[in-house]
């Protein structure tokens, strides 16, 4: 996975992802959000529910055969674009 962030005044940054270790920060992400959900508030809970973070690291192992897809592109008022790109 690669993730592209191109600033208004011309900053460019590359994050090169690894689609193992994205399926590995989800499955952490559940385990973390399981121990410490009772620290967050209730409108943080509702959100973070939504989420089937050990279905997501799952699908992320069928994603591998869809390379150069773009899941993510992002443009915003200032001019600031993020894109995420298989």
């Amino acid at each position: 996975m690669r993730i592209y962030i191109r600033e208004k005044h011309g900053r460019k940054f590359f994050i090169p992802v690894p689609l193992s270790i994205a399926s590995l920060g989800c499955r952490i992400a559940s385990y973390a959000i399981e121990k410490s959900g009772k620290h967050l508030s209730q409108e943080q809970r509702d959100i973070i529910d939504c989420i089937d973070f050990d279905e997501l690291a799952r699908s992320i192992k069928y994603l591998r055969g869809y390379r150069g897809l773009k899941l993510v592109e992002v443009t915003s008022a200032d001019g600031d674009e993020v894109t995420i790109t298989l």
